[in-house]
């Protein structure tokens, strides 16, 4: 079963808008030496949507093959049609990625009623030979995957959990009720990862975690020892630069983060673009009033 707290890494581009393998290297190393559970390669902070099917194989693989193996890779298999989600699975699961994240497909959103949706993903799971994580990501793909249709499709056997990112801590509570044990619940934001983790949630994949990785897994470590104060604070702490490298300023935000504490962000590919000079000033003041800069 899956557990614990897995970030959705960055993919660091050089000034080209190339991907910068050394830089990923490096960051794989660091990621590597944490108390992280496991990592996701081309998630929404990977900016996998800016990348071709020739790009995101040669990622995932790099990934793959230079991370901690004791640790976990799931790999973002998210595409719109069901034969180019199955091709990504299929070519994941040959490079060795224990998992893949999965999106509903969304570009005819009014279409994708829950029968649709359904058969989409039994459709993957089917095929899949590797276990299949749901990516419920309504901000982004005005597609929410309501707790009924998420418990239907958790009795698939293949179907092994879900990350939630809907902010809706009812609906999550209702997933951890209407599901089976081992089907893994993952908060998808830090700001409620104190909340998930005590309706039931089994872990979370954090955008944070590419920079506090060992906060967010402490914050996990507190919940379970029961020191519930200490975690309110550390919750609380969390808030403000995980809203930073979200909510506010996002992917090039989070880039900037990692480059000013000893990891490399590099460039964001277009149509992102770098952090204006106003908005670094922020995030540095954020990172030292948190007190890791």
């Amino acid at each position: 079963m899956f557990k614990g707290i897995y970030t959705p890494i960055v993919t660091p581009f050089n000034e080209k808008e190339e991907i910068d393998y050394d830089r990923m290297k490096h960051n794989l190393e660091k990621w590597g030496k944490t108390d992280l559970d496991g990592i996701v390669v081309l998630g929404s902070n990977g900016e996998f949507v800016y990348l071709t099917t020739e790009e995101k194989l040669t990622l995932a693989k790099f990934v793959i093959d230079n991370f901690n193996k004791n640790k976990k890779v799931i790999a973002g298999a998210s595409a719109e049609s069901v034969l180019e989600t199955i091709f990504l699975c299929e070519k994941y699961a040959e490079l060795g990625a224990d998992a893949v994240l999965v999106l509903p497909p969304h570009y005819f959103k009014g279409a994708m009623k829950e029968d649709v949706l359904y058969k989409y993903f039994i459709d993957v799971a089917e095929a899949s030979s590797i276990p299949v994580m749901l990516y419920n990501m309504p901000g982004n793909t005005g597609i929410n995957l309501s707790s009924n249709l998420i418990s239907k499709l958790s009795k698939h056997p293949n179907i092994v959990g879900i990350k939630d990112t809907s902010g809706n801590i009812v609906q999550l509570s209702e997933i951890v009720r209407d599901t089976d044990d081992d089907f893994a619940v993952f908060a998808g934001n830090a700001g409620y990862l104190l909340p998930a983790l005590s309706v039931g949630a089994r872990g979370a994949t954090l955008a944070v975690a590419n920079i506090l990785p060992d906060e967010c897994c402490k914050l996990v470590k507190l919940f379970n020892e029961g020191k519930m104060d200490e975690a309110r604070e550390l919750q609380k702490r969390l808030l403000e630069p995980n809203f930073t490298v979200t909510g506010r300023f996002g992917v090039p935000a989070l880039k900037y983060a990692l480059d000013l504490l000893g990891y490399q962000g590099g460039y964001p590919r277009r149509p992102l673009l770098p952090l204006s000079e106003d908005k670094k000033r922020i995030v540095e003041e954020v990172l030292k009033n948190y007190g890791v800069l």
